[in-house]
């Protein structure tokens, strides 16, 4: 789950946007939505790191099972996390609302409570979903954890619904030029918030 270019140091780095998300079914139409928005990020130069939540194959979130007990995957997706400058969450619409290894994966973020600053550091994260009607509710929640693991959220969202996916690929132009918008705001305001981070220590 390395973020797939590298830097000898953070001022000389590209971008690095972590995605989280997919289903546990193979061929998930929800990951292939989530893939593409990586590689528009890509496209555009930044790095890029995946967490599959099928590949990942979490157990349940325990707060008393401590981070030797999961698997490493757990440990990379962590890792990925804490190097990160922003994030894309995607989820299926399940019973109209996030899907359960989904949250079960943001849940894992805990992990990064003692962290200084703590979770994702007011990181700016980029939400999507994959369903009907009942979709927005997907985004609503994953607004909830993401604001909750301290995220900065971006009004421009995704949702897509399953026709728009086929045989692998994001074909919808709409959705297309949707998830453009979306990771052009996501790097816009990345890049902004890390260009203001030297001045905003110096006022601390």
């Amino acid at each position: 789950m390395s973020f797939l270019k590298a830097h000898d140091s953070l001022e000389d780095a590209q971008l690095r946007v972590l995605g989280i998300g997919g289903s546990t079914r193979a061929g998930s139409r929800s990951l292939v939505l989530l893939r593409h928005a990586l590689r528009v990020a890509e496209t555009a130069g930044a790095g890029v790191a995946l967490g599959d939540v099928r590949q990942m194959a979490l157990p349940m979130y325990d707060d008393d099972l401590p981070l030797d007990g999961y698997p490493s995957s757990l440990r990379r997706m962590l890792e990925s996390a804490r190097e990160a400058d922003a994030f894309i969450f995607c989820s299926p619409t399940y019973h109209g609302t996030v899907s359960g290894a989904v949250k079960n994966a943001l849940d894992c973020l805990n992990f990064l409570v003692n962290d200084t600053p703590r979770y994702l550091q007011g990181k700016p994260i980029a939400l999507m979903a994959l369903g009907g009607g009942s979709a927005a509710n997907v985004i609503t929640a994953l607004d909830h954890s993401a604001r909750g693991l301290n995220g900065l959220v971006l009004p421009t969202t995704v949702i897509s619904s399953g026709s728009a996916v086929q045989d692998g690929e994001v074909t919808d132009a709409r959705v297309q030029q949707r998830v453009q918008a979306m990771v052009d705001e996501l790097l816009d305001v990345t890049s902004r918030l890390r260009a203001s981070a030297p001045a905003l220590s110096l006022c601390q």
